[in-house]
């Protein structure tokens, strides 16, 4: 008999569940509702008759939970890295980003990655497979339990690309936002993406209220195909038509990630270019200063580059900002997480 995790599930889906199961429709959104009330296991679920919990478990059906392999926090700015082991015994990286007037929570969608971007230390492992539905909701569940912090927003920016897991995403993002569980608002979650085509029309076409951030590091392609090996599938020039495809749908503004490296893209005439490029799109600029990963080539810029490269954009009325670093001390900043390849036991 196949295993099948609760916390896969939305709670229209339950309710099916227990309609199968000869139960009223309610019973699911008592279960729904125990998923996230702390329960770890079926029989945790108190207000939950013992025939339905035995039902349940008889027919396969369980509960996930993250182990915490281990916790580390910043000295720094209080960044918290966890390592999470998954059922199979893959392991995975959350970080928790706390700031004075919200904390971010970083998830992952994938255990490793198979776009292998060069300067990426997830890339370094290669894919081994995508999170289910039920561990990417548990990286929400247990980071905020671990730490005890309220999380006020959430970004797909850990390890994997999450449109390359995108159903699974974005159940985990429907399944957070339902009333009867967190009513994590949709507004206050970033999908980030090296440019999956697909997912970003879609996107645009069910008009989703999640934001939509895509990592585009240069206007020159074939710069960007060294760095990013998936842009030979999607294309610089495709991902900007959809951009403003999107913008123009949506009427809502895209956020355009772009790490910055020594030498490769923080000159004025890289600025000049991106400029050009995205002419006529609704968009904002997050500059990330490159992370050093080891092994990596690429190096840091220096500051007074990123900041000449920002004030050349914003002198022409590009809402940009650098974005400031966190976790550094431990690993835990854009382009780091590793997995288990950082943490031999």
């Amino acid at each position: 008999m196949k295993s099948m995790d609760l916390r896969c599930f939305t709670r229209d889906e339950i309710k099916e569940i227990m309609v199968l199961m000869e139960q009223p429709k309610y019973r699911g959104d008592q279960v729904f509702e125990w998923l996230f009330k702390g329960a770890e296991s079926i029989d945790d679920m108190k207000t939950i008759s013992k025939d339905l919990k035995d039902t349940l478990k008889k027919e396969g059906y369980y509960l996930s939970c993250l182990r915490t392999v281990k916790r580390i926090e910043s000295a720094i700015d209080g960044t918290v890295k966890f390592l999470f082991e998954l059922e199979d015994k893959e392991r995975i990286e959350s970080v928790v980003l706390p700031d004075k007037e919200r904390t971010t929570l970083c998830i992952s969608s994938q255990v490793g990655c198979a776009c292998a971007c060069a300067f990426c230390a997830t890339g370094s492992i290669g894919f081994k497979r995508d999170l289910t539905t039920g561990e990417i909701v548990d990286q929400f569940i247990w980071a905020q339990k671990e730490t005890g912090i309220k999380i006020d927003n959430v970004v797909f920016m850990g390890m994997g690309e999450p449109m390359l897991n995108w159903e699974n995403v974005k159940k985990a993002i429907f399944i957070l936002n339902d009333e009867k569980g967190f009513h994590f608002a949709q507004l206050r979650v970033t999908v980030s993406t090296i440019g999956i085509l697909p997912a970003i029309k879609e996107m645009a076409d069910k008009d989703y209220r999640f934001g939509l951030a895509v990592s585009i590091i240069t206007a020159n392609d074939e710069v960007r195909s060294k760095l990013i090996p998936m842009n030979k599938a999607y294309p610089l020039a495709e991902i900007v038509k959809m951009a403003r495809y999107y913008t123009t749908k949506t009427e809502r503004t895209i956020m355009f990630e772009y790490p910055i490296f020594a030498g490769i893209n923080d000159s004025i005439k890289d600025a000049d270019a991106f400029y050009k490029m995205m002419r006529g799109i609704d968009y904002k600029v997050n500059l990330i200063p490159y992370n050093s990963v080891v092994g990596r080539e690429y190096t840091k810029p220096e500051i007074d580059k990123v900041k000449a490269f920002q004030k050349h954009l914003m002198e022409k009325g590009v809402k940009i900002f650098i974005r400031k670093e966190k976790g550094s001390d431990i690993a835990g900043a854009c382009g780091q997480l590793a997995g288990a390849i950082e943490y031999k036991e």
